[in-house]
């Protein structure tokens, strides 16, 4: 097409190539894709089951539906949609923003189809990211959250700034709260100081909000620790715009996080990590009444394989061992390298005798586990010290009690589990 004629006169003429186009990129990105060219195909895919579909690409005039029947049809079934349209006033004219609309792009040039699917994958990102809302009044929070989860985020809101603390208190996973200024008991800049002092918050975006006409309030928002500020009444357009940058600088803050928690070998969380995130943990498992324990696991005679193999063959058996430990331990538990061939477990949310028989789990799976090199088939073995968290103590002294019954392990033979029962049972013989 010569770059001289006007996109949007060819737009019609071009639109079902430009469908199978975005149909396939959508595709390659891994998503399951329906294209309905007509009124009728799209109500016939919406009738059965509208819930399996997670987000409608819509355009606002179909040949089939020329006054935005396509995006009717797909409110009234509650399926988020982005809306695909010429120009910002058939979106005024339509209202869109009145109905299940999570966002627009504007046919008005080449590049239009990259727009449309980096808003694609944009609105279906933000089902990841969870939105706070706190908020006196009934009906903003309603708004607020009909707003917020339009753009799909998940979305807790309450009416007061005690019962958000209750709420971070219990869960981090926050990426931003919405803070209104006014709130009986305690107002939304005390909100934002408290939610301050609290270490595990910080990475949590804030957007303070207000009626008030005060000039020196978006400052003093700003310095208690907001990220953001907005003026009611609320221009939603920018309301939706500020919370998606807001939540982009969130992701971005964590993704600089979790590359500087890993360890660079075994990919596993490093030993800085396992002391910052540790006694968090442990903090809010003791909190809500969670059993828990902490494990070191030391790969047997590991200089062995070195002088053996070399420290090649070392990197492969490390990080093969920290495969099968990672396989199991998942997000439940807290899996660290704590530094050559050691690494550390936060065992959570079971009893004692499940965190022993976890570990021994753990050791044999260890044990069975064949390890490919250029040398052929290596096998090794671990033994792992385990010490109960139960008396209210520093994560120091749990990390040293392991550290003295793995020492205990390795006395016994190695290739086992040692803690604090094995004591007694020794004694008794």
């Amino acid at each position: 097409m010569p770059a001289s004629r006007d996109w949007k006169s060819c737009w019609s003429r071009i639109s079902q190539a430009c469908t199978a186009v975005v149909r396939q990129r959508l595709e390659q990105l891994g998503m399951t894709v329906t294209s309905c060219e007509t009124l009728e195909l799209l109500a016939s895919a919406l009738e059965d089951n509208p819930e399996k579909f997670a987000l409608a690409l819509v355009d606002l005039n179909l040949p089939s539906a020329p006054s935005g029947e396509a995006l009717d049809l797909v409110s009234a079934k509650d399926v988020p949609a982005v809306l695909f349209t010429s120009t910002v006033a058939d979106i005024r004219r339509k209202q869109v923003f009145a109905r299940h609309i999570a966002d627009y792009v504007l046919k008005d040039g080449h590049d239009a189809i990259d727009k449309l699917i980096k808003a694609t994958i944009r609105i279906l990102s933000n089902r990841d990211a969870h939105v706070l809302v706190v908020d006196h009044s009934a009906s903003m929070r309603e708004m607020l959250s009909e707003q917020m989860q339009r753009q799909l985020y998940r979305v807790t809101a309450v009416a007061s700034g005690r019962v958000a603390l209750e709420v971070l208190e219990e869960s981090q996973d926050f990426d931003l709260a919405i803070i209104n200024y006014l709130m009986p008991e305690m107002n939304g800049l005390k909100l934002v100081e408290q939610i301050r002092n609290r270490s595990e918050l910080e990475d949590m975006r804030i957007v303070g909000v207000s009626t008030l006409e005060d000039r020196t309030l978006a400052g003093q928002f700003l310095r208690a620790g907001a990220s953001d500020f907005l003026i009611q009444p609320l221009v939603i357009e920018e309301l939706r715009w500020r919370v998606a940058q807001n939540i982009e600088i969130s992701s971005q803050i964590r993704r600089l996080r979790e590359l500087a928690a890993r360890d660079y070998l075994t990919g596993t969380y490093n030993r800085r990590h396992f002391f910052e995130d540790g006694p968090r943990k442990v903090a809010l498992n003791r909190k809500q009444g969670r059993g828990q324990a902490l494990a070191i696991v030391d790969i047997d005679h590991f200089k062995l394989v070195n002088d053996t193999y070399g420290h090649e063959v070392g990197d492969v058996v490390l990080k093969a061992v920290a495969r099968q430990l990672n396989k199991y331990c998942g997000h439940s538990h807290l899996l660290s390298r704590m530094g050559g061939e050691e690494f550390g477990i936060l065992i959570s949310d079971c009893s004692f005798a499940d965190a022993r028989r976890f570990c021994e789990f753990l050791r044999h799976a260890i044990e069975v586990l064949p390890i490919k090199t250029d040398d052929g088939i290596v096998k090794v073995t671990a033994s792992i010290g385990l010490a109960e968290i139960a008396d209210k103590e520093s994560f120091d002294n749990y990390l040293n009690a392991a550290d003295q019954f793995l020492y205990m392990a390795k006395s016994a033979g190695r290739n086992c589990v040692f803690s604090e029962s094995d004591l007694a049972v020794r004694a008794v013989a």
